[in-house]
């Protein structure tokens, strides 16, 4: 491990011994991982963090994942970080869904309310709650006609706006 140090012994400018603490979750080759989260929180609070042994091995992975999230949102904006992304998300979902209301609205006046149908009447894909993960192991190896989960393409007409609404 002293050939090439971690991230955080390099910023620290310490020797990485086997026991560094900060070794599995801050690797050599993402230095900017670790500085970002030093700058933000300090290299001694992010020790005690991982140095508690009341935590398991994957909270303490969660706890960097999070720590190094929220110490790219405080660096781009100092005043609110993460619950400023949170806001901004909020506010582009509300008017999605504001906009989904006046084109409804917009639909019934046109079409006439029996011919709109409910969120809750519109069938949900098979893959729409599967991760990432799971859809790519679907697909890799399959015949794509016999275990795809995705849904098939459609031709381009007027029922595309039927399976979105």
């Amino acid at each position: 491990m002293a050939s090439n140090p971690c991230s955080a012994c390099k910023v620290l400018k310490s020797v990485c011994t086997g026991e560094c603490v900060f070794a599995p979750y801050f690797p050599s080759t993402e230095p900017e991982k670790f500085d970002r989260v030093h700058r933000i929180f300090g290299a001694e609070n992010v020790y005690k963090i991982l140095s508690n042994e009341t935590f398991s091995p994957l909270q303490l992975e969660y706890a960097v994942k999070a720590l190094s999230y929220e110490a790219e949102a405080r660096i781009q904006d100092l005043v609110t970080g993460c619950v400023g992304m949170s806001l901004a998300y909020e506010k582009i979902l509300n008017n999605l869904k504001e906009q989904i209301v006046s084109a409804k609205n917009e639909i019934v006046a046109t079409m006439g309310s029996d011919k709109v149908r409910e969120y809750n009447d519109i069938p949900m894909p098979d893959d729409f709650l599967m991760t990432q993960n799971q859809q790519m192991g679907d697909n890799h190896g399959a015949d794509e006609a016999s275990t795809s989960a995705t849904p098939p393409a459609s031709s381009g007409g007027t029922n595309d706006t039927q399976q979105i609404l």
